[in-house]
């Protein structure tokens, strides 16, 4: 009888330990109470609320025990109305490791650097619920939960809140004591509870869609506008989408690299359902630099949510507002310019004998972003810049023919190039008028001659005389990207 009361106890004791398995309790001595968020911890839940604008209040709950999903609750609505958006969900970080080049060009400022032709690796962020702090930081309010793990890299999940926002960001904050190390991550929320109904997110023909949430579904990697993936909850709409340029690392091409995701074991290393943000490895396969990850430097993995009481297009609607519907405000007495394009569509279509549209696309998409005047880049390795002469002369003079014709009343066309010559490093010019120049000059060629059918031309042999031509015809020339690839 005294064995078997022994056992009994030992078996208790052993299931009290499991059950507190959690966050014994959590630091609030820099937190306000007084900013008008609310932050109270019990029964292993953290339960943050804060003003999210339109006399509506969000509510975040964060289940400290261990084991059990990181977002117990996502509320957003009027007090004591707040309506269920989505329960039971894991954040999801995949970091993949990979060497940085510091020797052959500019250190960390290489971009000609290509990290996935190297060894590399992808991880899993692994949150272990061991500490967790409260603070006010101006209007936000930071919950940080340590710690984070993946590989070389160590540190901790922050969670921040704004006031006034229906938004908040989830963090995954990490470094490594590892030099010549560059990095990429994918991130998303994981629905353990399969709560979802359905998942939506607006095409590139700026369309919403919207697919059945089937949990056994396996993911996939969408193209969409305004970089945002969303997931109807009970009673609202969850979306997450990255920071709009932070997230994304430098390329020569701007393509549409499928930049969501949605759906089961993504990658094959997430357990579930979920939705996210992504990159691709490969980028647009010429250099890919991914990004700078220098030793004892902190790294912020993080991507946004908004929560929203409405329906899928109504948090759109509000998620577009971050960036104006990505268009450029207009400014009273002020034109909007943007410069440096290599579009190439005088060598690729124009004189390619290729049938030439009447409106190219590129002009329609600089009219809906709200720019004025474009500065192109044309030519770039593409061309005859230092002739035959004839050849150069044809090629400027359809750039010029075709930057008069698709400009109007909405948009201007300005001529332009990327010489990269005479002066070292790469450099834009910009003439006030139409100049034709041939970058070479022969010993006999003079510096400008009078041409039968293009007028005056110049013959550009050194910086001297590179220098004698912006002069004369009142040009400029600026650094095309300081710092970067010389």
């Amino acid at each position: 009888m005294r064995k078997q009361l022994i056992t009994v106890v030992l078996f208790c004791l052993c299931n009290v330990s499991l059950g507190l398995a959690q966050v014994s309790q959590v630091n609030t001595q820099k937190f306000d109470r007084k900013s008008g968020v609310t932050a109270t911890y019990s029964q292993s839940i953290l339960k943050i609320t804060w003003p999210a604008g339109s006399n509506n209040y969000g509510q975040v709950d964060l289940n400290m025990e261990k084991g059990k999903p990181l977002f117990s609750r996502l509320l957003i609505g009027e007090a004591k109305k707040a309506k269920l958006v989505s329960t039971d969900l894991d954040p999801s970080f995949l970091l993949t490791i990979g060497k940085r080049d510091l020797i052959s060009q500019n250190g960390w400022n290489i971009f000609f650097d290509k990290v996935p032709q190297k060894k590399y690796k992808t991880y899993n962020v692994e949150l272990e619920k061991s500490a967790a702090t409260v603070k006010t930081i101006g209007s936000r309010t930071v919950v940080t939960i340590s710690s984070l793990k993946a590989d070389r890299f160590s540190g901790d999940l922050e969670i921040t809140f704004y006031n006034g926002s229906p938004m908040f960001n989830i963090a995954a904050v990490m470094a490594t004591k590892i030099d010549s190390t560059a990095i990429v991550y994918d991130a998303g929320l994981i629905n353990r509870s399969a709560s979802w109904k359905n998942i939506a997110w607006i095409n590139t023909g700026d369309s919403l869609q919207t697919a059945n949430a089937v949990s056994a579904d396996s993911s996939k990697n969408i193209a969409v506008k305004y970089r945002t993936i969303a997931a109807k909850g009970k009673e609202g709409v969850l979306a997450i989408f990255p920071a709009p340029h932070q997230y994304f690392y430098p390329l020569d091409e701007a393509f549409n690299l499928k930049f969501t995701w949605y759906g089961n074991n993504y990658r094959k290393m997430t357990d579930g359902y979920g939705i996210g943000i992504r990159q691709d490895l490969e980028g647009d396969r010429r250099f890919v630099p991914w990004f700078n990850a220098p030793p004892d430097t902190k790294q912020r993995l993080n991507f946004f949510c908004l929560l929203s009481a409405a329906d899928e297009s109504a948090a759109f609607t509000e998620v577009k507002k971050f960036t104006n519907n990505d268009t450029y405000v207009k400014l009273p007495g002020y034109k909007t310019m943007s410069s440096h394009f290599h579009n190439e569509f005088i060598m690729k279509v124009v004189l390619a004998n290729k049938p030439i549209p009447e409106v190219p696309d590129f002009v329609t998409v600089f009219k809906n972003t709200g720019i004025d005047i474009v500065h192109l880049a044309e030519f770039h390795y593409t061309a005859h810049p230092k002739g035959p002469d004839e050849t150069r002369l044809k090629e400027l003079d359809a750039l010029f023919e075709q930057c008069k014709r698709l400009s109007d009343n909405k948009l201007l066309l300005v001529p332009g190039e990327e010489p990269n010559e005479f002066f070292g490093g790469h450099w834009l010019a910009l003439f006030p008028k139409p100049v034709y120049w041939i970058m070479s000059r022969k010993k006999e060629a003079p510096f400008t001659e009078n041409h039968p059918k293009y007028g005056k031309i110049y013959h550009i042999g050194d910086k001297d005389d590179m220098l004698k031509l912006l002069e004369e015809e009142k040009r400029l020339a600026c650094t095309a990207h300081a710092r970067t690839k010389g």
